[in-house]
């Protein structure tokens, strides 16, 4: 039974590698190629989608190991596993503390370069909604403290409402917890791997001192 759930796992978290690979990786790399936090986003995910690989060869690599070595080796297999549960765990820990420093501090970018937009006449801003499609910090709203007016290209040709904060909020937000959710995944599917193979080399070892005596 436990076998057949982590074979359905695996099926899983190969679906999600696809689904990363295309919806995240692939898709953020053409559409979001601009922006700085896109680099430790598409980052995260290789990381994490090849560290998903890795554990799908470990786990088929433990039911070899378990039937087919030496005593020796299938006991010297368990701290492999360990070693690999612990180094994703560090990893990709310190990884989603990155991910999340990074859109923290673009978040905190945006908010400057709105502030220096009006203060120091900066052109960046207005080419920065033209880019994203965009209209303020937090939407047209935001306009009407300083200027009393929405600017001409805030209209496409339609007033856009959607301010850029929450437009960079809508796009990256997500990612971290995504990112998050694969990471328990990986964490979970680690640990049922350790587990089986753990006891699976106990009841053959069992199984070969019964036969011995």
């Amino acid at each position: 039974m436990v076998e057949n759930l982590v074979k359905k796992m695996n099926v899983v978290l190969i679906g999600l590698v696809l689904a990363t690979l295309l919806r995240v990786i692939i898709f953020y790399t053409i559409k979001h190629n601009g922006f700085k936090i896109t680099t430790d986003v598409i980052s995260y995910f290789i990381g994490l989608t090849n560290t998903i690989f890795v554990i799908i060869v470990l786990f088929w690599a433990s039911f070899f190991l378990a039937y087919l070595t030496a005593d020796w080796i299938a006991v010297g297999y368990i701290p492999v596993l360990m070693y690999v549960l612990n180094w994703t765990y560090y990893t990709f820990s310190e990884r989603l503390r990155i991910l999340s420093n990074s859109y923290d501090l673009y978040m905190g970018e945006l908010s400057q370069m709105w502030l220096n937009y009006f203060n120091y006449n900066a052109t960046n801003w207005p080419t920065l909604e033209k880019t994203l499609q965009c209209c303020g910090l937090e939407g047209p709203r935001s306009y009407m403290s300083y200027l009393q007016e929405v600017p001409k290209h805030c209209y496409n040709p339609e007033l856009i409402t959607l301010g850029c904060s929450h437009l960079v909020q809508n796009i990256f937000y997500p990612m971290q917890q995504i990112g998050l959710l694969m990471f328990r995944l990986t964490l979970c599917l680690e640990l049922i791997i350790l587990y089986i193979y753990a006891f699976k080399v106990g009841l053959t070892f069992g199984l070969d001192r019964k036969a011995s005596t």
